[in-house]
């Protein structure tokens, strides 16, 4: 199975970011994203739902509840992400049966105002030639959700993530296949808990 590479839009780097904080803080998907997601997992044609696994980063401020069979692949992160996104990977986590990678940074301390980050972030993604499919979510005070697609070693990569804003702490969160579908991808970000100080 081709192992694509997670293309994190560099555009989250460029927005001003970089620290941290704990209260546990529950986050879901809006309305037609789960809708969405639901339809998908409905579909006849899908296999069986598996287990229930709450994949927690390495630094225990996120968790995220999954149906799967999600494996930690951490250890070798550099042959599934850029070297950019090194430093600031707390997650990395596989299942081989829907072929989907997640995976969360914690992009640190915004330094500018979140209604502000967000609006930069929809017009940069929608102004990135490199990518395609785009969908951009309405942002709320502390989140917003994105999807896109783009060519990664010669592979349609499909990638839906959530920009989230905990205590002006700023996590990315990307569940990315090159066959899983946008609705299996956004399934997959369905419920985050963050904790906060």
């Amino acid at each position: 199975m081709l192992k694509s590479r997670i293309g994190l839009c560099a555009i989250l780097f460029l927005l001003g970011l970089s620290a941290c904080t704990k209260q546990d803080t529950s986050v879901t998907m809006d309305a037609s994203d789960t809708q969405t997601a639901s339809s998908s997992a409905a579909s006849a044609d899908e296999p069986a739902v598996s287990a229930t696994q709450t994949l927690t980063s390495k630094d225990s401020k996120l968790s995220i509840i999954v149906d799967g069979d999600f494996a930690d692949v951490l250890d070798s992160a550099t042959d599934w992400v850029d070297p950019a996104q090194l430093n600031n990977l707390t997650l990395l986590q596989h299942d081989d049966g829907s072929n989907i990678t997640l995976a969360v940074n914690n992009l640190g301390t915004l330094k500018i105002k979140p209604d502000e980050y967000f609006k930069n972030l929809a017009d940069s993604l929608e102004h990135n030639s490199s990518i395609s499919n785009i969908k951009v979510g309405a942002a709320t005070v502390n989140r917003m959700n994105y999807r896109f697609s783009h060519q990664q070693n010669g592979t349609l990569l499909n990638e839906s993530c959530v920009a989230l804003i905990v205590d002006n702490n700023l996590y990315s969160v990307c569940a990315s296949s090159e066959s899983a579908d946008y609705n299996a991808l956004a399934g997959t970000l369905k419920t985050i808990n963050v904790q906060n100080n």
